[in-house]
């Protein structure tokens, strides 16, 4: 829901913003019900679980990978995100702070929608900005793939 209302505010504050969620969950009537009473439905839409193929594809057209959580173990959407071009926002959860370098690989969310929709226009304003938080984001997410963190297991066996 944070989300979606982190993006209607940048909406009315004229932004042509879209958002697509991805995945199931026991708030989907809610949320289906929020984005048509608002009448959102043009802008955001609920896309459901998806193949792999499809989410690689979403991570590739998209600007940011938007989560947050109250919680998280290993943030795996941020990390595709990051790894794809997606300036991540997302909240100060689990190991998050860490994997946005304290926010410069991406916005840490407040949770407070004021304060998170002017730190998002800072970026939206700033191609240089937002350029320089996606390259470090997409760089630091690439040094963590699955074939390296299997080196280090091996690594690890092997001492």
């Amino acid at each position: 829901m944070y989300a979606i209302q982190l993006f209607e505010l940048l909406q009315t504050k004229g932004y042509d913003a879209c958002l697509d969620l991805y995945g199931e969950g026991i708030e989907r009537n809610r949320l289906e019900d929020y984005i048509k009473i608002n009448n959102l439905g043009n802008n955001i839409k609920l896309k459901g679980n998806q193949s792999k193929e499809v989410m690689q594809k979403a991570y590739q057209w998209s600007h940011f990978v938007v989560l947050p959580s109250e919680s998280e173990g290993w943030p795996k959407a941020i990390a595709e995100g990051m790894f794809w071009g997606c300036v991540p926002l997302a909240t100060a959860v689990s190991c998050v702070p860490f994997m946005l370098d304290q926010g410069k690989r991406g916005m840490l969310l407040e949770m407070n929608l004021e304060k998170d929709v002017l730190q998002l226009e800072t970026l939206l304003n700033n191609q240089a900005l937002f350029n320089t938080v996606q390259k470090r984001g997409a760089d630091w997410s690439r040094k963590y793939t699955v074939d390296v963190f299997e080196e280090e297991i091996k690594k690890l066996l092997r001492s």
